[in-house]
């Protein structure tokens, strides 16, 4: 996931290289501050803009800011850097009709010494005023790029400056300051907007099992250097909705608790563990990629003789005896053969989905590159998870960064959502069509912006072996719906894509609800034993013990659809307060929709039995309408810990009791210096048995800088009580 604070502090390194070199030439024609280094010096839009568009664009390597400026409101401060970023420029606008508009620095780059082509981060305001009197009237600093979406009046003189953070690194401490400016003054869009986007590429892989041995892996690979390995540790990036828009404070208390006090005969039984066994960790990276990674953004699917386990950067895939069958290998295996940003990167946010209806499977990761950012999809053409796919690379230039990108299967079509940034456009909605997509040939996905409004999407993913004629389905707790739960459809003509609609159909009210924890950014406020003690310097491996983050500002992984004939049910999860004291816990909810007349909501509840948090929630129902429960455990007195629950019957609690099916607390592992956990965990259902399997993180320090970044995989078959 995409971070505008990491990319200012040159975290993010998952874009591709170009050569220094003939940047360096490039830019050594420049020797002096651009025309429009100051507000008396502008360069002037048109006033016929934004119809047709203007564009502009400058390189700002001597562009200075003046200390005299108003400082841009929105900008996020960092000490000892200028309010307004290294580099500023100047436009000014006297529009000749009133209007909404949309001012972008969408395109914008910058180099990072010899690693490669980024966004540049930048932030930008509007001001009216003459050039020593200025009133900021609008401003915007989300992402990298940025789009000010806002209104204009006809007449009024504009005075608009864009300052840049040249990615951090650039000044004063490389040959390379500032970027390539690029600013687009174009009509506001108006959503939803639709895109049709056809594959840029298309092609039928190998067998997987061709590309590696059985042991080809961690144990395999080069062991890596320990002290090159400490100064290469990656962060994929993550900027959250409530850095955006806020964290959702809705309630005037808590949300509800599961179980009432001293409520007797509530619960029937534990579940029974079939197997536990280690899925990937942060050690095969360092042997398979040279690197070290956080947060795993662990995921899992169940098909009908294999588990298959992706995470930042890796996939591994067992037989369902827990024995590994192929890897851990690079991700973008999947692609091997397409070419372009999906076979040449690997850039993480990792999906894969097993459609029963089909016996397929589905992987993906998204694409970071410069210009160019991107899905890229993989379908199998069989039930075999190491046979081939039928790949697909789905190319987002023009619309944005993909980010967190989820999907689900459902009748006809696959479904699609993605986080929007850079700039920063709400949620992204689409679907493709699933015939086309397990085929040989091209693909079609249409797709939705939604605009900052709209946040926090799930797509509905079906299990079971029919789901039959129900519309692609998206569920949200959005920031602007208050206690509720917003429901969009799209109805798809994939014959002509561009008559393809989007609505919002339902909107389900809840119980209040409560996702601001904490005041720390992303909710960052989970604690571990210790958590916020250390950072010794003169001790290695004293780094501070993390407070882990939360991600309350969005539904969890999965939205899981079954088809019970004259009955469709759905029901998902997310992270709340639960007792209005910070403390998290999982506020779960089943909807039904009967006969086909809509959504409504049928149970819901937070489950927190305890003192300790519970959070990174995942959840699922079984063929037989059991419905299994995960998520990880921590407080200051626990360790991270992986619970499993369950309910049975028509209650309304999580009546089977809680197991803790991986105790921290026999290890005491906490992780160090990154509160990065998740980003989401994956509860499934077996096709076969109709078990229930989960996967997600622990603590374990790895092998080379310790609790530093030190993660691994659990994966957890059990059924609930009474199943045979």
């Amino acid at each position: 996931m995409r971070d505008k604070q990491s990319n200012k502090f040159g975290i993010s390194s998952l874009l591709f290289m170009v050569s220094s070199a003939l940047l360096m030439a490039s830019g050594s024609a420049y020797a002096q501050a651009p025309p429009n280094d100051s507000c008396d010096t502008a360069t002037v839009i048109p006033s016929s803009a934004p119809n047709p568009v203007f564009t502009d664009n400058v390189l700002t390597t001597d562009a200075t800011p003046d200390p005299a400026d108003p400082a841009l409101s929105c900008n996020l401060q960092i000490p000892g850097w200028p309010a307004d970023g290294f580099h500023t420029v100047w436009y000014e606008w006297t529009p000749a009709e009133s209007g909404s508009v949309n001012i972008s620095t969408f395109i914008s780059s910058t180099v990072d010494g010899d690693r490669g082509v980024f966004e540049l981060d930048t932030a930008h305001g509007m001001y009216t005023g003459a050039c020593d009197a200025l009133v900021e009237v609008a401003c915007v600093d989300i992402g990298l790029n940025d789009e000010l979406i806002t209104e204009v009046e006809a007449g009024v003189t504009y005075r608009i400056k864009v300052g840049e953070f040249a990615n951090g690194l650039a000044h004063p401490y490389g040959p390379f300051a500032g970027g390539d400016l690029s600013l687009t003054v174009k009509p506001a869009p108006v959503f939803p907007e639709q895109f049709v986007i056809e594959s840029v590429r298309h092609n039928v892989s190998a067998p997987i099992s061709s590309l590696f041995t059985a042991s080809a892996g961690a144990e395999s690979a080069t062991a890596p250097d320990a002290a090159a390995l400490a100064e290469s540790v990656m962060e994929i990036p993550n900027l959250m909705g409530e850095e955006v828009m806020g964290a959702l404070d809705l309630s005037d208390g808590p949300s509800p608790g599961s179980l009432v006090a001293g409520e007797k005969g509530a619960y029937r039984g534990s579940p029974k563990v079939l197997q536990s066994f280690d899925g990937g960790e942060n050690d095969d990276n360092a042997f398979v990629l040279q690197t070290l990674i956080a947060p795993p953004d662990t995921i899992g699917d169940v098909g009908k003789e294999h588990y298959v386990q992706m995470y930042n950067l890796l996939t591994e895939i067992f037989d369902k005896n827990g024995n590994t069958v192929l890897g851990p290998f690079p991700s973008n295996a999947f692609f091997a053969g397409l070419g372009g940003q999906c076979e040449f990167t690997n850039s993480g946010d990792p999906i894969v989905l097993y459609d029963e209806e089909t016996d397929r499977w589905l992987v993906s990761q998204f694409a970071a590159g410069f210009p160019q950012d991107g899905l890229c999809i993989a379908i199998s053409a069989s039930g075999d998870p190491t046979g081939s796919y039928y790949q697909y690379e789905f190319d987002f230039t023009g619309i944005g960064f993909p980010d967190y990108p989820k999907y689900g299967f459902a009748s006809g079509s696959i479904n699609v959502m993605a986080n929007m940034f850079s700039p920063f456009a709400g949620a992204g909605l689409g679907v493709i069509d699933k015939a086309e997509a397990m085929e040989e040939g091209p693909a079609t996905m249409v797709f939705f912006r939604l605009g900052p409004t709209e946040f926090g999407f799930i797509p509905g993913d079906n299990d079971g072996p029919v789901f039959d004629n129900t519309k692609p389905t998206f569920f949200t707790n959005n920031f602007f719906s208050g206690n509720a739960i917003d429901v969009w459809e799209i109805t798809p003509d994939f014959a002509n894509p561009e008559n393809t609609t989007i609505a919002e159909v339902k909107k389900i009210e809840v119980s209040p609800f409560d996702t601001d924890l904490c005041d720390a950014p992303r909710e960052r406020c989970i604690t571990q034993p210790g958590s916020g003690t250390g950072d010794d310097p003169e001790t290695p491996g004293d780094e501070t013990i993390a407070f882990l983050e939360a991600i309350a500002d969005r539904m969890m992984h999965r939205a899981q659809t079954r088809d019970f004939g004259d009955t469709k049910q759905a029901i998902m999860s997310h992270t709340v307060d639960a007792d209005g004291t910070g403390k998290a816990g999982v506020r779960w909810y089943e909807l039904r929709n009967h006969k086909d007349r809509g959504w409504e909501l049928k149970k819901e509840n937070t489950f927190s039995p305890d003192g300790d948090h519970r959070w990174m929630g995942s959840i699922a129902m079984t063929a037989s309408g059991e419905t299994c429960l995960g998520y990880s455990i921590s407080s200051e007195t626990t360790y991270p810990s992986i619970g499993v629950a369950g309910r049975k019957g028509t209650s309304n609690h999580m009546n089977v009791r809680e197991l803790v099916a991986f105790d921290g607390n026999v290890l005491a592992n906490v992780q160090r210096q990154t509160g990065r956990w998740g980003d989401y965990s994956s509860m499934n259902i077996d096709p076969v048995d109709d078990s229930c399997w989960y996967t997600t993180e622990y603590a374990k320090p790895n092998s080379f800088i310790g609790e530093r970044f030190g993660w691994a995989n659990k994966v957890i078959q059990f059924q609930l009580p009474g199943k045979k």
